[in-house]
């Protein structure tokens, strides 16, 4: 095998499949982690896989030598980083236990594996259900999503973000039990066949990390009973799915409410920020929220250090309101608050629902906590 790239070209795709590579699980049939490099048919591509996800992207390159190799070195990347030289050529005779990767001055003797204990990715080309959407829409509605997953295994549907498109819709949906995340964008194309999955936080941060967000590119989405694919420009993705059945998430939004209020983002941001600093050592991270006469008036406290109040103005309708929070929970939903002004709406012992003023898409539900 011989092959010339450009150094760009190289890291590019060494990052592509970088984290799946070095992860833990990696390979089926071998204990070792690492990545394949295969130069068949005039396409140099570079796999990964491990039991959740499979990644495979083509690489710019000249084959001079067709071939493969199975590479499992954490120093390859930060070296051909580093490199002076615009240009890689890597090589590997027949039989040889080690890939030369020359560049500049620079001769890097890496050790390699038997690409036969390489799992080998398994294309999937259709599913039960297919839709297509932009990287750049996809990756706003797995960021304003995602945060919200549950990281305690006990129920793992709520370790997963929903994925739920029907006719010309994709909504994606998290919450921990705590706190939900609902974010929906339209599709130009109608589903033919709905599509329910659940995607592993992990993965599907993993899918935002790799979308690109300097131009739309188009984004094709398959799902199979237990597998999503996820395909754009050089790069496939695969990751498997949570089974189970995803709570009605639709249900958790409360339409009833007594108190509605407006108010600026940066000034309720910064009440709470200041607030959860005494709130975050005591045991709930309790922030107290007194609403009535057009403001807010934030307090919390720790037996230990002492007692925080804050005023924050705002336009209310309806009824005053004494309601508790998690401190954290509120700041993570307004921190993925975009417009100046949002939007809080609750009732007495109520779920609060969180939104920028001027948007109906993307919605944050959070419970409220008790307080004394």
């Amino acid at each position: 095998m011989k092959i010339k790239f450009k150094k760009d070209d190289f890291n590019k795709g060494l990052l592509a499949v970088s984290r799946i590579a070095q992860s833990k699980s990696n390979n089926l049939t071998s204990n070792e982690n690492g990545l394949l490099i295969k130069a068949l048919n005039d396409v140099v591509e570079f796999q990964a896989n491990d039991y959740d996800m499979a990644i495979k992207v083509e690489v710019p390159g000249i084959i001079e030598e067709p071939g493969e190799t199975y590479v499992s070195n954490p120093y390859l990347m930060d070296l051909t980083r580093r490199l002076p030289s615009d240009e890689i050529a890597i090589s590997q005779g027949e039989g040889d236990t080690q890939m030369v990767v020359k560049g500049g001055n620079l001769k890097f003797e890496c050790l390699t594996m038997n690409p036969d204990n390489f799992n080998p990715l398994s294309l999937i080309e259709t599913g039960y259900s297919t839709f297509e959407t932009t990287s750049i829409i996809l990756k706003e509605l797995i960021d304003n999503t995602a945060f919200s997953c549950a990281t305690d295994e006990g129920r793992p549907v709520f370790t997963g973000v929903l994925l739920d498109a029907k006719d010309d819709t994709i909504t994606l949906a998290a919450s921990d039990t705590h706190r939900m995340a609902i974010n929906s964008a339209a599709v130009e194309t109608p589903l033919e066949t709905p599509m329910q999955a659940i995607i592993p936080s992990r993965m599907i941060m993993e899918i935002a990390r790799q979308l690109p967000t300097d131009v739309p590119e188009t984004v094709k989405i398959v799902a199979t009973r237990n597998t999503l694919v996820i395909q754009f420009d050089h790069l496939y993705m695969q990751t498997r799915l949570i089974e189970g059945t995803y709570p009605d998430y639709r249900r958790v939004v409360p339409k009833l409410f007594t108190c509605d209020v407006t108010v600026a983002r940066a000034d309720i941001t910064g009440a709470v920020e200041r607030a959860a600093i005494v709130a975050k050592d005591s045991q709930y991270n309790v922030v107290h929220f007194s609403i009535r006469d057009d403001s807010i008036h934030i307090t919390s406290q720790n037996p230990d250090y002492g007692t925080i109040e804050d005023l924050v103005p705002c336009q209310m309708t309806g009824d005053a309101l004494e309601i508790s929070f998690n401190g954290k929970y509120i700041l993570d939903l307004l921190k993925h608050c975009h417009e100046d002004e949002v939007v809080l709406r609750s009732a007495p012992k109520s779920p609060l629902l969180v939104k920028d003023k001027e948007t109906e898409t993307r919605l944050y539900v959070v419970t409220p906590m008790r307080s004394r």
